[in-house]
């Protein structure tokens, strides 16, 4: 009983899962269809029939019609035998809007009325819990439409089981009529992107990329399932071809053949954007410009006597990637690491549904002459039919790509189950058909893209293009074939069409925006070192990969954003900062400031030191002073400043790049001056001198007067000419 309840659960899920939503057509008011064939029964019953024709839905002259399928029953209470009703309408569906609303009804009841009943059979009891499959054949002379060319065309198909006198559930699907008079084919088509799955790396890991190139591997199975499929082409993500070139000598030899094999792929292919990333969430952010790469962290060890590449004028080359043994002659570059021969190299294909009209602006700017729009992004006015994918919007180009017939196809090419599978065939086959029917004798190419929201998922495309090769209504073209219609003297003139604003949610706008400005800001910061590109270059990089489409609807999105900021305030505001110190006291008029800088990254910087004082007890005597840090270390210097008076005093020191760039948050020291202490000290020392050279002086001239008074004493006594005579 578990398998069949899995089954169901099955069924039931992805029934659900590749119903497009309402309005998504390519023309107005046009619905892609759900996935007819499993429908939860009506009047809130909860059986589930899942029903599908067979070969596609396409049904020629003289064929039974063979319908397969089962009746789950989750229930409590077994479902009683009953009878299964087949319904075709007689008339052939004119328009995709028809096919739609049948395939996609608001809601069903017992009192549809279905068409003509072709076929009436017993069902058996489907106990609870079970799913019982059936089969029915509606034997071909019970649904002959004729050999005539009109009656070639789309037939709208129901299967209504009851029992007890209720209805059980009703299924939905359509056949295409084929009497083999012959009919305009529309051509198909097809873009996938190769990518990898959601990561912040701006560059693959190479364990991943070891991983991912190897048999069975993501790109692997990516490269296999697009492998010179004729019209399918593809969307090549450069951050691949980066990842694997950047390596050099140490290129997983898995890596190494995979690039070789893409290189020799006939499919046409063209560049998304780094790391697919969201074209319009940027141009909506109000981005400057296209955002790419602007440097990438390149060992020249890893490419041993190599010398320095001479940059390329554009990314057009198609260089081999560097051997396993790292021998090579120039290192790489820029340009030649994510450089590849694409047929198309001017597309821009933004995330479907996301476009406003002022995002053709900003691609064309950024030298994307051409667009891939989904068919919900645009409007073609009162146009009553299907056009070519080639449409001119204003003075822009683009190609649209038709939303229901991409997910049908999505949907075949990711099918877990055949009955899944043959489902989505069956309406891709039928949408076609009504296609074509609606200008018989006027050619077109339509284009239908695959998701990128999985990657790798699509394991049945080469089973879905086969298939779709046998339909002979429908036929392959490649994207340059539906480019071609732009150019001049084409024989059929591009659609008129304008923009259907279909702006990205208002959160996730403010979320890029805050990351542009991180950016811009670790960029600023990035001029104190030699080489500012070790900061700009990884934090671009690491942008690209968080804004990759990839991450839409990611509920994780948020926190990795969250590391990308917080890391870029690191840079700015704590890498490098001034050293926290003590109160300083200054006992000398004087004294030099001692600063001390921290330097937390792995590159040196060069800072320079600018104090300010908030009060004349200090004066700066230089505006700034240089100072290099070495890597994760600290370096010390000293600012020259005057001690005009006593007092305490807080001076503020702050960092600057060569640029005058503010680095970090300003830093305060408390300074407490006794300078004056030393002018009274010098004061009583002078006075000292000055007394002990006065008394000096003063003992010499006391003493000099001293001896003058007293020879003038001597001379009064004994006068020369009285002196006495001898007896």
């Amino acid at each position: 009983m578990r398998p069949f309840t899995s089954l169901f659960a099955v069924v039931l899920a992805i029934g659900a899962a590749i119903a497009p939503s309402a309005g998504t057509g390519v023309l107005p008011g046009v619905a892609a269809a759900s996935a007819a064939g499993a429908i939860r029964a009506t009047d809130g019953s909860s059986a589930v029939l899942t029903f599908v024709p067979a070969a596609y839905g396409s049904l020629a002259p003289g064929q039974d019609l063979v319908i397969s399928g089962t009746v789950a029953n989750p229930s409590a209470k077994a479902i009683p035998a009953g009878t299964a009703s087949i319904v075709l309408n007689r008339s052939a569906v004119r328009s995709r809007a028809e096919l739609s609303s049948w395939l996609a009804p608001a809601s069903t009841s017992s009192e549809d009325s279905l068409g003509t009943e072709v076929l009436s059979a017993p069902t058996p009891e489907v106990p609870s819990g079970r799913t019982v499959p059936m089969q029915f054949t509606v034997p071909a002379a019970s649904i002959d439409f004729g050999t005539r060319a009109s009656a070639w065309g789309t037939r709208t198909l129901a299967i209504r089981i009851s029992s007890g006198g209720s209805e059980v559930g009703q299924v939905r699907s359509s056949i295409v009529w084929n009497p083999g008079t012959g009919v305009q084919q529309t051509r198909l088509a097809l873009v996938m992107p190769l990518t990898v799955t959601t990561s912040a790396d701006g560059l693959i890991p190479i364990d991943l990329l070891a991983s991912y190139t190897a048999d069975g591997g993501l790109l692997a199975r990516q490269l296999d399932a697009a492998y010179d499929q004729p019209g399918v082409t593809i969307g090549i993500d450069p951050r691949v071809l980066a990842s694997i070139r950047i390596l050099g000598e140490s290129t997983p030899p898995s890596a190494v053949a995979w690039l070789l094999r893409l290189e020799a792929a006939t499919n046409n292919s063209f560049p998304l954007s780094y790391g697919d990333s969201d074209l319009a969430a940027a141009s909506q952010a109000k981005a400057s410009s296209l955002l790419k790469p602007t440097s990438f962290p390149i060992d020249a060890t890893l490419f041993p006597g190599a010398a320095s590449a001479t940059p390329s004028a554009t990314p057009s080359s198609t260089p081999t990637p560097a051997p396993s043994n790292g021998g090579g002659s120039v290192l790489p570059d820029l340009l030649s690491l994510q450089a590849f021969n694409y047929t198309l190299p001017a597309i821009a294909w933004p995330a479907a549904g996301s476009v406003v009209e002022s995002d053709l602006d900003s691609f064309e700017a950024g030298g994307l002459t051409t667009v891939i729009l989904s068919s919900g992004n645009v409007g073609y006015g009162d146009l009553g039919y299907t056009p070519s994918s080639a449409a001119l919007v204003g003075t822009h180009r683009a190609l649209v790509s038709d939303d229901a017939l991409s997910t049908y196809i999505d949907t075949a090419a990711r099918a877990p189950t055949t009955a899944l599978w043959e489902k989505a065939m069956s309406q891709l086959s039928a949408a076609i058909a009504v296609v074509s029917s609606e200008r018989p004798t006027l050619p077109r190419t339509l284009l239908a893209t695959f998701d990128r929201a999985s990657p790798g998922a699509n394991a049945r495309l080469a089973q879905t293009l086969a298939a779709l090769s046998t339909l002979p209504w429908a036929a392959s073209a490649s994207l340059s074939e539906a480019d071609a219609e732009f150019a001049t003297g084409s024989t059929r003139a591009p659609a008129t069409a304008t923009v259907t604003a279909r702006p990205e949610t208002a959160e996730r706008i403010a979320t890029v925006a805050d990351l542009l400005a991180a950016e811009t800001t670790a960029g600023n910061f990035s001029s104190v070192l030699t080489d500012p590109s070790e900061i700009t270059g990884e934090r671009r990089l690491t942008l690209l990969a968080l804004l990759s489409n990839s991450w839409i609807g990611d509920d994780t999105w948020p926190s990795e954003t969250e590391k990308y900021l917080a890391r870029s305030n690191f840079f700015v505001t704590k890498s490098v900062t001034v050293a926290r110190s003590s109160a300083t006291v200054f006992t000398s008029r004087n004294s030099p400031l001692p600063i001390t800088v921290t330097n937390e990254l792995r590159w040196p910087v060069t800072v320079y030191v600018s104090v300010r004082s908030p009060s004349t007890i200090i004066t700066i005597d230089r505006d700034r002073v240089e100072l290099v840090v070495e890597a994760q270390s600290q370096a010390k210097t000293t600012v020259p400043v005057t001690s005009n008076a006593n007092g305490p005093v807080t001076l503020t020191v702050a960092l600057s790049s060569s640029t005058n760039v503010q680095i970090s948050t300003p830093t305060t020291i408390d300074v407490d001056v006794q300078a004056q202490w030393e002018t009274a000290f010098t004061a009583v020392i002078a006075v000292f001198v000055v007394g002990v050279f006065g008394f000096g002086i003063y003992r010499t001239v006391a003493r000099r007067r001293k001896t003058k008074r007293a020879k003038a004493t001597s001379g009064s006594v004994s006068p020369v000419g009285d002196a006495p005579t001898s007896p």
